[in-house]
């Protein structure tokens, strides 16, 4: 693992698509900040429960309020889209493709297989972890500057806790640490980087098309929050439109990760030299 960890870092796309995570953490923390300041909101003449539910919206969007730093603290960006595919998302399946593509672009694979083939590919998908959650950890660290950049010229105070700012972090870096997991094991089971991205892309559009049906349709979110970047959404935990709580979205993750090494394992085995 140590000669897959080194050869990581000196990879100039490796490098490239890390540079590429951090500068998607400053955009979606100024994101955050800046639709809120554009946005003008009335309080609602509406009672009941549909009127307690739009307050409640309404005072999560106070700059002033932990809630909202805290989602402009998350770098996965899941409070900024709900149906959509955050760009977090997409730099880590892609930091997990090309972390293993590049052994089967470069014949690298066919001699480090000799050494046990599956050894090699729980190697990998621990490469593909460490590199991960480095980068997502130093993406982290950026979301404080931005945050206190904006709530110093928003004229607030800062809110937010360390303590739920670094659960917040922690359930971020885990939740993307396992989506580039889960992209690399793809990439061991088709063998190939292209192929890879393009079976994760077609993923990510199904599920962009079934949550924004869903939305549309009025769908309870339970239908459809059991996707893959759905449960991200959940495990992080700061979204208003979460499904389901911290604890079951992370689970969801942890599975939809599980499933994919045990495929992309199996797979790799089964690879020709």
């Amino acid at each position: 693992m140590k000669t897959e960890l080194y050869t990581a870092f000196q990879l100039s796309a490796i490098r490239i698509t890390a540079a590429v995570m951090l500068l998607a953490a400053v955009i979606g923390s100024v994101l955050h900040w800046v639709l809120r300041s554009l946005m003008k909101i009335d309080p609602p003449q509406i009672g009941g429960a549909t009127g307690d539910k739009i307050q409640q919206v309404i005072g999560n969007s106070d700059p002033s309020s932990p809630h909202f730093q805290l989602q402009g603290l998350d770098v996965t960006g899941t409070a900024s889209q709900s149906s959509g595919i955050g760009l977090s998302y997409v730099v880590v399946t892609v930091l997990g493709i090309l972390l293993v593509a590049g052994n089967f672009r470069h014949g690298a694979v066919m001699w480090k297989v000799l050494r046990g083939r599956g050894r090699w590919g729980l190697n990998m998908l621990g490469t593909v972890a460490v590199v991960t959650a480095t980068v997502v950890a130093v993406s982290c660290l950026i979301t404080v500057v931005v945050t206190s950049i904006a709530t110093a010229l928003s004229g607030v105070d800062w809110a937010a806790s360390t303590s739920d700012m670094l659960l917040v972090w922690l359930r971020g870096i885990i939740a993307l640490t396992l989506l580039a997991v889960a992209s690399a094991a793809v990439t061991l089971a088709t063998h190939s980087g292209p192929i890879a991205g393009v079976v994760m892309g077609v993923i990510y559009i199904i599920e962009a098309t079934v949550t924004t049906l869903g939305t549309v349709l009025g769908w309870d979110s339970h239908a459809y929050g059991w996707l893959p970047l759905q449960s991200i959404v959940s495990a992080v935990g700061v979204s208003n439109t979460a499904a389901y709580g911290t604890m079951a979205g992370m689970l969801l993750c942890v599975g939809w990760a599980g499933l994919a090494t045990i495929i992309g394992l199996g797979r790799i085995k089964t690879y020709n030299l």
